[in-house]
């Protein structure tokens, strides 16, 4: 073997030992790679997560928030329409009273002229009679009941205006602690180890803004009418009575009519006069036709009855002028049968803003903005597993930048009135609630179907509040998202 022949054969060992330690290199940058990756999809996966809990919780928030308000509303119209109720039970007691009246007079007449009547004419009236005394002591009782009631009656009426009061008044604190404590609530607790994070965004500006807005949107949404706005209470309480509180034509026996002889008429019911007094009225009478004037002349009074009630016990006023029962029904009024105390239709809470282009859209919102703190987050940063440096090889730091150093979420309830109607798709269970005319029925606090759902904020809401929690770099991305989270 010769120089040259050996010189070739270490010629290939040299270069192997020249290229020993490259695959390392290779693999060194591989792994700073990995890690630099594994660090990103780490810190995506934390802010994610904490972002959806940070949307959840203010959902949540604005929807609670809007749910009290929602159930005050109804509150308040399972409280009108028992206000109503009390007020239609002082009328049929006020009926009934004029009733008994009416078949006290009645049986008593009758059983003057039965008494005339050969052979059993005696038996007949001695059985009217008695109808006669029984229901004059029955109207004792009830007058004596009427007496108490009204007073007692003005009495929860007046415990219901302050209930109104203090719930109206007290709403909005409630519903912000409502929403503060579902935010409260939505904070993880596991094994002792809790999630500080999520809270209401309690910043002057952020806090000032959504309180001064949902205080607003609910003390100008109902107002209270009284005096001579009480109109729509008045209607109300006419169409709640009863056929019998309405009009009572009595038996069908006692409606006779022999054509151009004679004609027995039974007329009563009851009429709320203005909005401070109630005029209840029963009387039986017999007319005769009158050939020169072809028509009747109602002359004899069989029966009459008549109650009332107002503040300073009137007698009220004469319905039928010229006819002697009406006479005879306003006397009877007049002596004991007109009570005192009753103050006139109830003044209630309701819708303030009743025009016809705002009942389709009637609504209540309730805004909420909830934080969490980039600190309680814990990404790569927070962990301090970076390091800042201007190295021409890199930095590790990887910061989040978040705006304000926290992440938002804006949400809204909205608070609204929807009876369910006939035929709406998976609605099996609601056929109790349905109207019996089918007709769209729109809020007020008479009817207890007020609601609660989260919607979508308007942009100038979105831009306005964002801007108060601290606006990303760019701010034309405030018009792309979504429900105002960010």
């Amino acid at each position: 073997m010769n120089i040259a022949q050996l010189g070739s054969m270490r010629c290939p060992r040299r270069a192997a030992l020249r290229q020993r330690g490259q695959a390392m290199v290779w693999l060194l940058g591989t792994m700073a790679a990995a890690v630099a990756v594994m660090y990103g999809v780490y810190n995506v996966g934390q802010l994610t997560v904490a972002k959806e809990k940070t949307v959840n919780a203010a959902d949540a928030a604005a929807l609670a928030g809007a749910t009290v308000e929602a159930r005050v509303l109804n509150l308040v119209a399972y409280n009108n329409r028992s206000i109503i109720a009390n007020e239609v039970f002082i009328a049929q007691t006020l009926s009934l009273e004029s009733w008994l009246g009416y078949a006290q007079t009645t049986g008593r007449n009758i059983g003057i002229v039965t008494n005339f009547i050969p052979y059993v004419g005696p038996a007949i009236a001695r059985v009217f009679q008695q109808a006669s005394t029984i229901a004059g002591n029955l109207r004792s009782g009830v007058t004596t009941f009427t007496n108490w009631l009204i007073p007692a009656m003005e009495l929860i009426k007046d415990g219901f205006r302050v209930a109104h009061l203090t719930v109206i008044g007290a709403c909005g604190p409630l519903a912000e602690n409502a929403a503060s404590t579902v935010v409260q609530a939505n904070r993880a607790n596991f094994n002792g180890h809790g999630d500080a994070g999520l809270q209401i965004d309690n910043s002057p500006g952020v806090r000032t803004a959504t309180f001064l807005a949902n205080e607003r949107q609910w003390l100008g949404f109902t107002t209270w009418y009284t005096a001579n706005r009480r109109g729509d209470t008045k209607q109300v309480l006419l169409d709640s009575r009863d056929q019998f509180t309405t009009s009572r034509p009595g038996v069908a026996l006692l409606n006779i009519t022999i054509p151009f002889v004679a004609n027995e008429q039974k007329r009563g019911g009851s009429a709320l006069v203005n909005y401070d007094r109630w005029e209840t009225e029963d009387t039986l009478e017999i007319g005769t036709w009158n050939f020169g004037k072809m028509r009747w002349d109602w002359g004899i009074p069989v029966g009459w009855g008549r109650a009332n009630a107002d503040r300073r016990g009137s007698a009220g006023s004469t319905w039928s002028p010229g006819h002697t029962v009406q006479a005879l029904a306003y006397q009877d009024g007049a002596r004991g049968h007109s009570h005192r105390s009753w103050t006139g239709v109830p003044s209630v809470y309701d819708i303030r803003d009743k025009s016809a282009a705002n009942r389709a859209s009637l609504h209540l919102d309730f805004l909420v903005a909830v934080q969490r703190p980039q600190a309680n987050t814990m990404t790569s940063h927070e962990m301090g597993m970076g390091v800042a440096h201007a190295s021409p090889s890199g930095s590790s730091e990887m910061d989040e930048q978040l705006s304000a150093n926290k992440l938002s979420a804006l949400s809204k309830g909205v608070v609204f009135f929807e009876r369910p109607q006939r035929g709406l798709a998976n609605d099996a269970t609601a056929s109790s609630l349905w109207r019996p005319d089918g007709a769209k029925e729109y809020g007020s606090l008479f009817s207890p179907y007020w609601q609660a759902r989260v919607t979508d904020l308007t942009q100038g809401e979105k831009a306005a509040l964002m801007a108060l929690v601290g606006p990303p770099a760019n701010a034309a991305l405030v018009r792309f998202t979504p429900g105002g989270q960010r």
